[in-house]
């Protein structure tokens, strides 16, 4: 029975820490935002401060066939890594921005101007190859109704830090089932 009290004593103050954390954040940043700012950045989180993010210019071009007019991309896709602890299972995540807003698209009868917008986000197991698709929609040209492309992108990485060491990539049109 005093074995089941120590546990439960232990579990209310684990639960109660962040709170606790949370309640010294806002009394600091009630004094003054420099103060907040001063604050050391690791003093309650469980993570190691972010190293900085590599990230890798890949060269992509391809065509995106259909309705109203076939749309060839080019432009240089960002690419940024890095990987991401766990302290809950100790098996760290590799997190990925693929952003497409610097590939531009050119209409094949028009020369109309087509258009991709933000970055995605995912997370892989850590390994030294991700071959990874990405849908994405794209704006331009005389519709106004979005169309859709497909980025394909072949990945090296470090394991030990996350970074990108070798990327290539094309542009495609979806393959989806009827």
């Amino acid at each position: 029975m005093n074995m089941h009290r120590a546990l439960i004593a232990v579990v209310i103050g684990v639960a109660a820490a962040p709170v606790s954390a949370q309640m010294e954040t806002q009394a600091i940043s009630t004094d003054s935002a420099t103060s907040l700012q001063a604050a050391p950045s690791g003093e309650t989180s469980l993570f190691a401060p972010l190293a900085p993010v590599p990230i890798m210019q890949v060269p992509l071009k391809g065509m995106v066939s259909g309705s109203p007019e076939s749309v060839t991309f080019s432009g240089q896709a960002t690419v940024s890594s890095r990987l991401a602890p766990d302290p809950d299972f100790f098996k760290p995540r590799l997190v990925l921005s693929i952003d497409l807003s610097p590939v531009a698209g050119v209409g094949s009868n028009t020369g109309a101007q087509y258009v991709i917008s933000g970055p995605e986000l995912l997370n892989r197991d850590v390994a030294v190859s991700h071959t990874i698709e990405i849908t994405f929609p794209f704006r331009g040209g005389s519709s106004s109704a979005p169309r859709t492309g497909v980025a394909s992108f072949v990945l090296d990485f470090d394991p030990n830090t996350g970074a990108v060491t070798k990327a290539r990539g094309n542009v495609s049109s979806p393959n989806f089932p009827r």
